[in-house]
């Protein structure tokens, strides 16, 4: 295990230790016990050691229950087909002919000549470009779910929102009915590139919407950076940057905000939006009078919410923006906290 995806989540996730963790969510107490109602204590007639066996066997019969629980569904969950493209794709280090079943809790990997395709089900497919590490994490029906270590991929999923996840070293992709390309450095820093529809990043709370035509970076510790348009500056992007990594001073962040507030365009309302909550609270004013230059504040939306970073206004406001609603990825988001218990 490397990394501390197992204390903290922090690191790349192992791809058995996250199976396992979404096979035992299935079965967790969805309510509290009532409370336990303890009798009068009795003195004890047992040998002492007799507690220690019986703590021990139940002990062990959870265990034994759980590894055949995991081994029962680890075998028994369908598989995704890979075709070679080029060169000699490997599964789990054995090379592929014309093409061959990707298992769930397998890696597959391409050298410098190799490409390869998946078929996501009956939803979509991904494409694998060479010097590339994909795993196969869940094919649960709404639950496609791979993650990418290194390289590069091709998504086009054309099933309702919600059905394919890609996770990086840095962050969740949640596929929004579209097609993208995604691309993970050895450093762990991630870049999505969306072509049609949109895409969700997630990390820990942190969340980026990244529409057609954008780009977005993600990184170790970090999480989703700001979206933006390619077509944006080198000093817009720098500027960016800066805000993201929360460089610098406090002048040398209002200074780079300065800077994508003048060059911003009718179009970087997207840049704009994803701002508002993550300058300094002394910024947003800022920020809001940028945007609402080009799209005015929507009934109900007030700076003093704003500044207070509140989710419904910020929601309300995404809404306005021409980029689809919020509404189904906040469905979403509690759907997949409920079936994680709440982490």
């Amino acid at each position: 295990m490397k990394g501390d995806y197992l204390w903290d989540r922090s690191g790349p996730p192992d791809l058995e230790v996250a199976r396992l963790e979404r096979l035992l969510g299935q079965l967790r107490q969805q309510h509290p016990p009532r409370p336990l109602r303890l009798a009068a204590p009795q003195p004890s007639r047992s040998r002492p050691w007799s507690f220690v066996v019986m703590l021990t066997a139940a002990a062990a019969s959870v265990v034994m229950l759980v590894g055949l629980t995991w081994w029962f569904r680890s075998e028994s969950a369908p598989a995704l087909s890979v075709t070679r493209l080029e060169g000699t794709p490997r599964i789990a280090s054995r090379p592929i002919g014309d093409r061959r079943d990707l298992a769930v809790g397998r890696w597959l990997e391409t050298d410098q000549q190799a490409r390869a395709s998946i078929d996501v089900g009956n939803i979509g497919r991904v494409e694998i470009e060479p010097r590339t590490r994909i795993g196969l994490i869940s094919t649960r029906p709404g639950d496609y779910r791979l993650h990418l270590a290194r390289g590069t991929m091709h998504a086009l999923i054309w099933a309702p929102p919600g059905q394919f996840f890609v996770e990086t070293p840095s962050s969740t992709a949640v596929d929004l009915g579209c097609s993208y390309t995604m691309t993970v450095d050895d450093g762990g820093v991630g870049l999505v590139r969306v072509t049609s529809g949109w895409v969700g990043f997630d990390w820990r709370g942190r969340e980026s919407f990244i529409p057609a035509g954008a780009v977005c970076l993600t990184r170790p510790g970090l999480g989703p950076g700001t979206p933006h348009y390619d077509d944006t500056s080198a000093s817009f992007r720098e500027a960016l940057t800066i805000l993201d990594l929360n460089g610098g001073s406090a002048e040398a962040r209002a200074d780079a905000l300065g800077r994508v507030l003048i060059e911003a365009r009718e179009k970087d309302v997207v840049t704009l939006w994803h701002l508002l909550p993550r300058v300094d609270v002394a910024q947003r004013d800022r920020v809001f009078d940028r945007l609402a230059e080009f799209v005015p504040a929507p009934e109900g939306v007030t700076r003093e919410g704003i500044r207070a970073g509140r989710r419904d206004m910020l929601d309300t406001w995404w809404d306005k923006l021409g980029f689809g609603t919020t509404n189904w990825w906040r469905v979403w988001k509690q759907q997949w906290k409920d079936n994680r218990g709440g982490r």
